[in-house]
């Protein structure tokens, strides 16, 4: 049958939908547009508000190529379904099957219209080198969880709910699944989990270890690693980055606030005397470092002059990347009964201050790059303009770098340098410095 998966979500919920994707295959079946699909597979996303809104219209939408269309069946999987199956169930009647984020490798016995309940596994699926996966992303880069779920207890976070606790993989699982993304080309490996710096603390490994081996994969150029929790972050994981030229100097490391009450209602076990010493070791300690966060508005009973403090905190802090979300209220979270929720609009307001006070400290930031030569890894053409991703641009979070000029296919994926021309608060531009 012909399949079309749909992803939502983040790039954790990328790699089951490749996965999804790679078990389908596997069993016969061929991947499809939604047009043209006899099946459908949603994979949704259930973190926040706005994530969930856009799984149920993405849901409906897909919905109407089942009444109108070639679709036979629509099976919707992921994190809104371990949280909502039932109210689904009721409220979108024609969905035909339902699966959760424990052990992706089953799904396809649903298109055998077997009776499975996803409900018997336990949440969150790790994989192997071996399991059957199709990269989705551009043939030169990839993601790489390395563990599934999370232990932390974030008043705000229901993701150990969807994903359960912290279940980390071998070393030499994810040694070996870089080493055959590096022989189908891979040059860029993003290395992901909810809780990177806590990596193999259930396998009596670290991540400081897993680094200094997956850096011995030979033509893998460039490895990042994302969502570092603060508490984790040592001396040695600092000289384990600044040494391995592989690794890139770039640091997601999410945040949520400043302010010693609100992190202390977040159950959030790093103060802020200990996240200043910790940005401070990490300015001082890697050489050319980008810093990454993400932090919460309108947290319950956030004062304005506790936000203010976090203003404060961007201005001076000066992250080359940060982003917001709004406080979403979650059942099932500790958060969830606090008292003196944040007015709708009053979240809004303070999340604009945010955005607006972060765009100016990263125009700041782009602009010092004028004039500079920086390596960059060439993504492609996107509406005739060619751009690349330096060291410190991620894929899909991050800004991107615009090129003048033209590049051929064949140089779609090579690492190169260019010379920085122009910047705004997002985005640079470069020319290309040719070979």
């Amino acid at each position: 049958m012909k399949i079309s998966i749909v992803s939502l979500g983040c790039s954790k919920n990328l790699v089951d939908s490749e996965l999804i994707t790679g078990n389908l295959v596997k069993h016969g079946h061929e991947i499809s547009t939604e047009s043209e699909a006899d099946i459908i597979v949603v994979n949704t996303c259930g973190f926040i508000g706005d994530a969930k809104r856009e799984s149920i219209d993405t849901t409906l939408e897909m919905l109407e190529y089942k009444r109108s269309g070639k679709c036979k069946k629509l099976i919707v999987t992921g994190c809104l379904v371990e949280r909502y199956r039932e109210e689904l169930q009721q409220e979108i009647p024609e969905i035909d099957a339902f699966w959760g984020t424990g052990n992706l490798f089953d799904i396809h016995k649903l298109l055998d219209n077997e009776q499975l309940d996803y409900r018997v596994y336990k949440p969150g699926t790790l994989y192997d080198p071996d399991s059957p996966r199709v990269i989705s992303t551009q043939k030169h880069f990839a993601y790489v969880k390395v563990s599934e779920g999370c232990s932390r207890t974030c008043s705000f976070c229901i993701i150990p709910k969807m994903r359960g606790v912290m279940k980390s993989r071998p070393v030499d699982s994810i040694y070996s699944e870089i080493k055959r993304l590096a022989d189908q080309g891979v040059k860029e490996v993003n290395l992901i989990a909810q809780d990177m710096t806590s990596y193999g603390r259930d396998i009596g490994t670290d991540l400081n270890t897993m680094l200094g081996e997956v850096a011995k994969v030979e033509n893998i150029e460039w490895i990042r690693i994302h969502y570092c929790y603060p508490w984790g972050m040592t001396d040695a994981l600092m000289d384990t980055i600044n040494r391995e030229q592989k690794i890139l100097p770039y640091i997601d490391m999410p945040i949520q606030h400043i302010n010693n009450r609100i992190l202390k209602l977040m159950d959030r076990k790093t103060p802020k005397s200990r996240i200043l010493d910790i940005l401070s070791r990490l300015r001082s300690s890697i050489d050319e470092v980008t810093l990454r966060s993400t932090f919460i508005v309108g947290f319950p009973g956030e004062t304005e002059k506790e936000f203010g403090e976090l203003l404060e905190f961007i201005n001076e802090t000066k992250f080359e990347r940060a982003g917001a979300f709004i406080y979403s209220k979650e059942e099932d979270t500790g958060a969830y009964d606090l008292d003196n929720h944040i007015p709708e609009e009053i979240k809004e307001e303070r999340y604009e201050r945010f955005m607006e006070t972060q765009s100016e400290v990263s125009l700041q930031n782009n602009k010092k790059l004028i004039g500079t030569v920086q390596k960059a890894i060439i993504d492609g053409i996107e509406n005739g303009h060619p751009y690349a991703r330096l060291r410190s641009q991620a894929p899909d979070v991050d800004g991107v770098t615009y090129l003048n000029g033209n590049i051929s296919k064949s140089e779609i994926g090579k690492i190169t340098d260019v010379k920085i021309t122009d910047a705004d608060f997002y985005d640079l531009h470069a020319e290309l410095i040719k070979q």
